[in-house]
Parts: structure tokens; C-alpha cells; sequence
């Protein structure tokens, strides 16, 4: 009971499980949406939304730093995405599996 779509995917996967994991397309989506929320902080903190939070950053010191934050934090969860998919992917892949072995 494999519709088209699950099968397309059992013959992509079962290629590029064997590759490295590094995928660039989840990479890239993760790093965009990180550094889309790190924007919205920034916006925020310019607009002096939420004065003690903004009083609080200004006495930390250069905005490099948080700048330099925002881009790490980025990055890590670019990985974390990265990862995350590669993981449900395989999970998918695994499942579709045990259902066509069953058949």
C-alpha cells in the first residue's frame, strides 16, 4: 500500500543514504530561518520594544558580540536541522521498508 510518492522517495533515499550526510539544502534552510529569527531580535532590540532588555544590551557592551552571538547560534542550528532531517528521513525510509517487506 506504497503510494507513487513514498515509492519515489524509497529509491531516492536508498540511493543517497550511502552518500555523506552533509545535506547543503537543509543546511541552507536552517541557517536562513535562524538568521531570520536573529533579525527579528535585532529589530526588536532597536525599537527599544522591551526597555530593561535593551538597557541590559546596551551596558553589555559592542553589539559585535551580539552580532557574533547570532551568527553562532545560527550556525548551530542550521546543524541541528541538518541532522534533524537526514534523521527523519531515514526513519521514513525505514518504515517504508518494513511495509514492503511485509507485502
Amino acid at each position: 500500500m506504497i503510494s507513487p510518492e513514498e515509492e519515489k522517495f524509497f529509491s531516492q533515499w536508498e540511493v543517497q543514504r550511502t552518500l555523506p550526510h552533509y545535506k547543503r539544502s537543509a543546511f541552507l534552510r536552517g541557517l536562513s530561518l535562524s538568521l531570520l529569527v536573529g533579525l527579528l531580535v535585532l529589530v526588536f532590540s532597536e525599537l527599544g520594544w522591551y526597555e530593561r532588555a535593551n538597557m541590559q544590551a546596551n551596558s553589555w557592551g559592542n553589539e559585535i558580540w551580539i552580532l557574533i552571538a547570532i551568527v553562532a547560534a545560527s550556525f548551530g542550528f542550521a546543524y541541528l536541522y541538518q541532522q534533524f532531517t537526514t534523521e527523519m528521513n531515514e526513519q521514513r525510509f525505514i518504515e517504508l521498508k518494513q511495509i514492503k517487506n511485509k507485502k
